[in-house]
């Protein structure tokens, strides 16, 4: 049996992408998107930040119900602003794109949250453009409204993700998400979504 390459203690079982060998499950733990730089692509990795996600949302959702209903549809409006303003500004973008950078976002963000170390999306070109636009409306928010939270922005970018492979598989010409997505949520307008939801509050 082998012996973990970081701790030169163990017996290594897991094959770690990020130092090309074998390590133990321990140091795969204590050192993953710390001291390793771990792919998005490592098994591992992408089954402790299923547990990870999930176990905080459950945390986020139980603390108030109705309010974590309202948290997560403020923020969608403020995720599908982003595309909606994008894909202005972009009028050939597909709802292929949209899932890579939602991906690459909830990616980001998720490990983060397993870190505590700031990650930045990975992806290129126009797809890197849409996941910054969509982090900049989220940091907007924050600063007007105190949300969201990473663990509410990684659950908020696989439900929508869902709902672009929804209606993208049925569309023909790959736009489908982006042109129902226009009707409800217009471009250049998570100001006055923002404006009016402050209002409403001050009101209350």
């Amino acid at each position: 049996m082998a012996i973990c390459i970081l701790c030169h203690k163990r017996k290594a079982k897991r094959q770690c992408p990020a130092v090309y060998n074998l390590i133990c499950a321990i140091c795969c733990g204590t050192h993953r998107l710390k001291r390793l730089n771990c792919p998005s692509s490592c098994p591992y990795l992408q089954q402790a930040q299923a547990i990870e996600m999930a176990q905080k949302e459950r945390e986020w959702s139980e603390k108030n119900a109705a309010r974590a209903r309202m948290e997560e549809q403020v923020t969608a409006y403020g995720v599908q602003e982003a595309v909606s303003t994008f894909a202005a500004e972009n009028p050939d973008l597909t709802d292929r794109e949209v899932l890579m950078a939602l991906s690459s976002v909830q990616d980001a963000v998720e490990r983060e949250v397993l870190s505590g170390i700031r990650q930045e999306p990975q992806a290129t070109g126009r797809v890197l453009g849409l996941a910054k636009r969509i982090l900049e409306n989220a940091q907007k928010m924050r600063q007007r409204i105190g949300i969201p939270h990473n663990v509410l922005l990684a659950r908020v970018c696989r439900l929508v993700k869902g709902r672009v492979a929804y209606i993208g598989e049925r569309s023909k010409d790959g736009r489908g998400y982006i042109r129902s997505l226009r009707i409800d949520v217009p471009p250049q307008s998570l100001d006055a979504f923002l404006n009016r939801l402050t209002a409403s509050v001050r009101t209350s």
